[in-house]
C-alpha cells in the first residue's frame, strides 16, 4: 500500500504462504470472467454430476421455507426436498425467511469499479516504470485525510487492470440504480483530487461510461441459515464490505459444503435433508458471520471496540491477534486457509458414525 499523494510505499505484504499451501499463486479474476467459469462447469457435460439446467426468466416472488416451495411471478409453484435462496444483498426472499423486513441498510461507503487495458497502462511511460516491477497481487493507494482507498490488481491472464475506489457516498451518487450506475470520469477525478497525478492517468483511460458506483451495504448477522427445507447463502445470508476481498470465497465454501452434505441426498427421506441442514447450519454460520463481522469493522477490525465481542456469538476458534495488520499472515490463514471440503466431510463422517450408534 502507498500513499495516494505521492506513491510513497507505506506497507508491503508478499503472501509466499498461499503457493505453499494451495500449490499455485493467488488468482485475480474479474467478476464477470468467474461467474462465466461458474456457469461452464455447472450447465456443460463433463463436469462433477449432471449438467444444471437454467431457467431463466422465472422471478421467484416468494417462498415457503417449511414446505419447499418457490413462489413464481407468473403464479406457478414449485415444490423440491430443499431450496436455495442466493438472490443477493437485496434479497426478496430473505423477508420470507427471517419472518420479518430486510434489515439491510446502506454503509454510507460506496464504490467505483472500472477495466484499462494493460497494454494502454504499459504504453504510458510514468505508469509503466510503476507497474513493470510490481509482483502479482493488489496494488493500493490510501488517501487517509478523505478516507479514499484505491485498490486495483490484473486479471484475465494480466491483459485488464481491474480498479475499486472505495470512498464516501456522494450527495446524487447512484441515484438511478444503487447498485449499477454509471459515473462521469469528472466525478472520481474530482473525487481523487488528493491523488498522485500518475494514478489519474488510469481514470482518463477508462472508456466512456465504463465506470460504475455501486453502494455497500450491510446487515446485522443472521442466528441462523436454515429454515424448514430452506438455506441461504451468499450476499442474501452475509452482505459484507469488500475489505478482505472475501464474500465471493465465503459463498464458494458454502457451494462445497452443500456438494459435500447433499451429494446423493435426492430421494432420501425428509429426516435425512432435515439432518444435512442442520450440518451445514453447523459449519458455515460460525465461519460467515466471523468473515462478514471482521470485513464490515474495516481494515483493523481487531482493533474495533465490541467486534470480537460479536464475533463470539458465533465463532469459537482461534483470531489473528489484536494489532495484526491489515492481510498479515495471520489475517490471511483465517479467511484463506480454510479447507470446506475438508470440514464438511469430517462432519458428515462423524455425523454418519453416531447415526450408526444410534
Amino acid at each position: 500500500m502507498s500513499r495516494a499523494s505521492d506513491l510513497s510505499l507505506v506497507m508491503r505484504e508478499e503472501y509466499p504462504d498461499i503457493e505453499q499451501t494451495l500449490g499455485h499463486a493467488s488468482w485475480s479474476f474479474h467478476r464477470v470472467d468467474l461467474h462465466r467459469g461458474l456457469k461452464r462447469l455447472a450447465t456443460g457435460a463433463g463436469g462433477p454430476g449432471a449438467p444444471v439446467v437454467l431457467r431463466l426468466g422465472c422471478e421467484a416472488i416468494g417462498v415457503d421455507c417449511d414446505k419447499g416451495t418457490l413462489m413464481l411471478a407468473d403464479g406457478r409453484a414449485v415444490k423440491n426436498d430443499l431450496v436455495v435462496i442466493a438472490d443477493g444483498a437485496h434479497s426478496r426472499l430473505i423477508e420470507d425467511f427471517t419472518g420479518y423486513p430486510s434489515t439491510v441498510s446502506p454503509t454510507g461507503r460506496s464504490i467505483y469499479r472500472w477495466l484499462v487495458s494493460m497494454d494502454d497502462v504499459m504504453a504510458d511511460p510514468d505508469l509503466r516504470a510503476y507497474y513493470e516491477n510490481q509482483l502479482p497481487g493488489f496494488t493500493s493507494w490510501r488517501d487517509p485525510l478523505n478516507d479514499i482507498f484505491w485498490v486495483n490488481y490484473t486479471c484475465r491472464g494480466g491483459t485488464v487492470l481491474n480498479n475499486a475506489v472505495v470512498h464516501e457516498t456522494q450527495a446524487g451518487e447512484g441515484e438511478d440504480d444503487l447498485w449499477h450506475s454509471s459515473v462521469s470520469k469528472e466525478q472520481v477525478l474530482a473525487m481523487l483530487a488528493d491523488f498522485h497525478p500518475t494514478t489519474k492517468k488510469i481514470v482518463h483511460m477508462a472508456s466512456e461510461d465504463g465506470i460504475k458506483v455501486h453502494h455497500l451495504f450491510k446487515r446485522p448477522a443472521l442466528s441462523s441459515f436454515v429454515r424448514g427445507r430452506a438455506l441461504v447463502v451468499g450476499d442474501a445470508a452475509h452482505v459484507m464490505m469488500p475489505t478482505h476481498a472475501a464474500g465471493g470465497a465465503i459463498a464458494i465454501e458454502s457451494a462445497a459444503s452443500l456438494e459435500v452434505l447433499f451429494t446423493g441426498v435426492h430421494g432420501k427421506d425428509g429426516a435425512t435433508v432435515a439432518q444435512r441442514l442442520q450440518l451445514f447450519d453447523q459449519l458455515r454460520l460460525p465461519r460467515c458471520n466471523l468473515t462478514m463481522l471482521a470485513s464490515n469493522a474495516g481494515p483493523l477490525w481487531r482493533n474495533v471496540p465490541g467486534v470480537e465481542d460479536e464475533i463470539r456469538r458465533f465463532y469459537h476458534g482461534p483470531l489473528p491477534p489484536a494489532g495484526c495488520l491489515p492481510w498479515s499472515k495471520e489475517v490471511r490463514e483465517l479467511l484463506f486457509h480454510h479447507d470446506e471440503y475438508g470440514a464438511a466431510e469430517q462432519a458428515l463422517a462423524q455425523a454418519q458414525v453416531t447415526s450408526h450408534r444410534l
